[in-house]
């Protein structure tokens, strides 16, 4: 019983072992995978990345230059990243927010003899 007054003693008059989660957020380790971004404007509809993509998460439709993809069925592995050849995606270290409905983005591309031909 005495050992336990004077650890708890210790600890009422000591820092909190924990942190404040809400009000003081841990930064990111830079190494660390959180969010796909995209940067449609440079994307050319080629459907490369939606061939590495394991998760499914990236439907291309060429004939209609449209683009969708499900942030929620990503599972951020990179290969998207990889297999782009005008290096539209990159990984971001944030983490998403929470949300309370899940949506698909989905893009009209406008696909370009220009932009192509800058592939070729």
């Amino acid at each position: 019983m005495p050992g336990m007054l004077i650890q708890v003693f210790k600890n009422l008059f000591s820092r909190p072992a924990t942190r404040g989660y809400p009000y003081q957020p841990r930064e990111p380790f830079r190494a660390a995978r959180g969010t796909l971004m995209l940067d449609i404007d440079k994307c050319i509809v080629c459907g490369a990345c939606e061939k590495a993509c394991p998760a499914g998460a990236i439907e291309v439709k060429p004939k209609e230059h449209l683009y969708k993809y499900d942030p929620y069925s990503c599972i951020v592995c990179g290969n998207c990243v990889e297999a782009c050849p005008t290096g539209c995606f990159e990984i971001t270290s944030e983490w998403r927010k929470p949300v309370t409905e899940m949506r698909t983005m989905v893009w009209e591309v406008t696909r370009t003899k220009k932009r192509a031909e800058r592939m070729a």
